[in-house]
């Protein structure tokens, strides 16, 4: 499908540095949180992550970018591959250049153990060129690092200017106790305000050209029974278009784009 093979794809061409097999070493240890069969976000979220977040957040990479076929794309921070798989999957015979990217090194070994053109890298020093790639897509990593301000800057320096982030929603107040949890706390995890979102791409030096920031999904951790996924799902739909009470979902999608 000209989507994974390590040697090929955006990885040399974008200059991704071949000694970067060893990156920084991580806050967080994420062997404790993803495997190669479930990620920290399935763990989390049970069957509603592969039936309802994991398809929104392809949905939402084909929306963003409706030219997706003509496209270089990294994916930051892409654990253990469940989004990019189903965003190749829905590619049927087209896929987009597509490489991921991953600090810790299990993580890298898993993402290619699947096929996926894949480089260690550390969201804070992205080891490519400037403008190295079309867009750049995240899902829910920012939230997780300790200096959201530099990862922006990274983001929008290896990209040409289109950004696709989903992130946790720091006007939540079920994400904002979910993350008084042990667990959450062990992540590192921090939601911040669509202002603050907004604050870290305008902070870049770049021209902040367009910054949308919308609600989606809202989980119930632990999962649900199976009777009561499919209510779940349309519930999800819903509520993302709700006036008011859809800022109580859990997270949000943000997509930018910036002058370069």
């Amino acid at each position: 499908m000209g989507y994974g093979r390590p040697s090929s794809g955006p990885g040399r061409g974008a200059g991704c540095n071949p000694l970067a097999e060893q990156p920084h070493k991580p806050d967080v240890n994420w062997t404790h949180f993803h495997s190669l069969e479930s990620s920290w976000r399935t763990r989390l979220l049970g069957e509603l992550s592969r039936r309802f977040a994991i398809p929104r957040c392809a949905e939402l990479f084909f929306s963003t970018f409706p030219d997706w076929t003509q496209c270089s794309f990294l994916e930051v921070g892409a654990g253990n591959g469940e989004i990019a798989l189903r965003i190749r999957a829905l590619g049927g015979a087209h896929p987009p250049n597509y490489l991921v990217s991953e600090q810790f090194r299990e993580g890298v070994h898993w993402l290619r153990s699947q096929g996926l053109s894949t480089c260690a890298a550390d969201a804070l020093h992205l080891p490519f060129k400037d403008r190295a790639f079309d867009a750049v897509v995240v899902f829910d990593v920012m939230h997780h690092v300790s200096d959201p301000y530099q990862m922006a800057r990274e983001l929008v320096r290896v990209s040409r200017g289109r950004l696709l982030l989903t992130e946790s929603n720091g006007l939540s107040l079920g994400r904002k106790l979910m993350e008084l949890t042990p667990g959450h706390r062990a992540a590192g995890e921090r939601s911040y305000t669509p202002w603050q979102y907004r604050d870290f791409f305008a902070a870049t030096g770049y021209r902040l050209v367009r910054c949308a920031i919308h609600p989606f999904l809202f989980p119930v951790p632990g999962g649900v029974p199976p009777l009561l996924l499919e209510p779940l799902i349309r519930f999800n739909r819903a509520i993302e278009k709700t006036p008011f009470f859809r800022w109580q979902c859990s997270n949000v999608f943000i997509q930018v784009e910036v002058a370069r």
